[in-house]
């Protein structure tokens, strides 16, 4: 029976293939200069995947130089954006402070609607203000705990607030994650 593959050995496999590129790269990099067993099995695959080079050397059906980069980067391209969706990468991504020890990030408006999607980040003690809705909100709590008065919610919970409803101010203990689905008046 074969030994499991440990993840920071595909790690190592995908850095000598070159197949990490980016901040995750950089990442394993700055790893391997403290990581002895690392750059151990960095070696080892560099010294298995050689035979890979050497294999197309006087090979007249080779692929042009840059070929496989090329590829990557379409891959890329496409995966970013499937028919008929949208993506939106962490990297990058705006945050708003909405309140001291609040930020939100907006995930989706849809102003047909008048609607938006957030993703709000409280810190541990934050309170976010007492409001009124004007049409339904959810609420989904992703991690932490999220306090309106005596209703707790911990992570998991999902909340809904009528159209009209009104909520005493939202607390945190500990901080949270919070997935809202609100107007954009909100």
């Amino acid at each position: 029976m074969s030994e499991p593959v440990k993840p920071d050995d595909v790690l190592a496999a995908e850095y000598a293939l070159g197949m990490l590129r980016g901040e995750a790269r950089a990442r394993f990099a700055a790893r391997l200069e403290t990581d002895d067993g690392l750059r151990a099995s960095v070696a080892h695959w560099q010294r298995t995947l050689a035979g890979l080079d050497a294999a197309g050397q006087g090979n007249d059906d080779a692929p042009p130089a840059g070929m496989f980069d090329s590829i990557l980067a379409r891959i890329d391209a496409e995966g970013m954006q499937l028919p008929g969706t949208r993506t939106g990468r962490a990297e990058g991504a705006s945050w708003l402070t909405i309140g001291p020890g609040l930020v939100a990030r907006v995930l989706h408006t849809d102003r047909a609607n008048n609607r938006q999607t957030l993703l709000i980040c409280m810190s541990p003690g934050a309170v976010y203000k007492a409001h009124a809705h004007d049409i339904e909100e959810t609420t989904f709590v992703v991690e932490g705990d999220l306090a309106f008065g005596e209703l707790k919610l911990s992570a998991g919970d999902y909340h809904i607030a009528a159209a009209g409803s009104r909520h005493p101010p939202g607390r945190t203990v500990g901080g949270c994650v919070v997935l809202v689905t609100t107007s954009l008046s909100a």
